[in-house]
């Protein structure tokens, strides 16, 4: 008798008429510990608890199910922050959505995948590193490459310092890492803007127009390789001349392209490409000092600019 009151008194009915439980039982149903549930519930991944009393809280079958769908996530490798952008927008109640929605993720292609799906297709290897990659833009853009450590990373991440260096040498790798996973995704949304259009003019100006409008996300990180190649690092000034052809390259191969085709008169792709990444580079700095600058008015000014020069039209002057 004693023990089945005991039983009794661990557990009450919630006003759908459902049996609650305690933390202790939902640890055991869970197969997790007090304090990671606590842990996952301070990060917001999980609902607050229904209290019957200031220090007595209850929980629900449909917390277990949420829990354990977070415990899979986990266990495939996601971090605390990925599983909370998924879960965010998808607030899967059970482990079967969460299988079918990586199954439909995995059906597309990758540059239709927003990012929580992409966050779902990776490997747990590929979203450990990504969890690396991801603190590291975070403390370099706040603490800059000289002050950053890969302590801070490490400790943004989530994960242990020797986590870190199983996937990266060191700092200068992780910033490396980072820069190119950056321009990745900038030179993608470039692609993806100047999709459709069939004026050249128009296409590299819808490209240029990406670039200056995403040139906060990368000066940071060019700050930290000036200094460095400044002090005379050789793998930072190479790294910092291979992104910069890459950038170039984009812009060039769609001059040459023009100039095959009759549309540009003939010219240097990759002097004409590098002088327009110095005028972006002077727009994405003015955006970035000016909070009223008016990237879409420079941007016609300088299509503008591109299609008529300097000078006069003598015909109809």
């Amino acid at each position: 008798m004693a023990r089945d009151a005991s039983k009794k008194s661990n557990s009450t009915k919630g006003d759908d008429g459902r049996a609650q439980m305690k933390m202790s039982q939902l640890a055991s149903a869970s197969g997790l510990t007090v304090s990671t549930i606590k842990f996952y519930m301070s990060q917001g991944l999980l609902p607050r608890p229904r209290k019957s009393k200031p220090n007595v809280a209850f929980y629900d079958q449909a917390f277990l199910k949420r829990l354990i769908v977070i415990k899979r996530m986990r266990k495939e490798g996601l971090s605390v922050k990925s599983v909370k952008t998924i879960l965010d927008k998808y607030p899967f109640e059970k482990v079967t959505e969460w299988e079918d929605f990586k199954n439909r993720a995995r059906s597309k292609d990758a540059r239709e995948l927003e990012e929580e799906e992409r966050l779902a297709t990776l490997s747990g290897e590929q979203r450990r590193r990504e969890a690396i990659l991801d603190a590291a833009h975070h403390v370099f853009s706040i603490r800059g490459y000289q002050s950053a450590t890969v302590d801070d990373i490490a400790q943004q991440a989530g994960v242990s310092k020797g986590t870190c260096y199983q996937y990266f040498s060191g700092k200068e790798e992780i910033f490396i890492a980072s820069m190119n996973r950056a321009l990745d995704r900038i030179l993608a949304e470039a692609d993806e803007a100047a999709a459709g259009e069939k004026l050249p003019l128009a296409k590299l100006g819808f490209e240029g127009l990406t670039l200056i409008s995403k040139f906060n996300e990368l000066q940071f990180m060019f700050m930290g390789l000036y200094t460095e190649i400044l002090g005379g690092n050789e793998r930072m000034r190479k790294t910092a001349r291979e992104m910069f052809d890459r950038v170039a390259g984009v812009l060039a191969r769609e001059v040459e392209e023009s100039v095959k085709k009759g549309f540009f008169r003939e010219v240097d792709p990759m002097k004409v490409a590098y002088a327009m990444l110095g005028i972006s580079w002077a727009a994405g700095s003015l955006d970035l000092m000016d909070k009223d600058f008016d990237v879409l008015g420079y941007f016609m000014d300088l299509v503008d600019f591109v299609q008529h020069g300097l000078l006069v039209d003598r015909k109809h002057a």
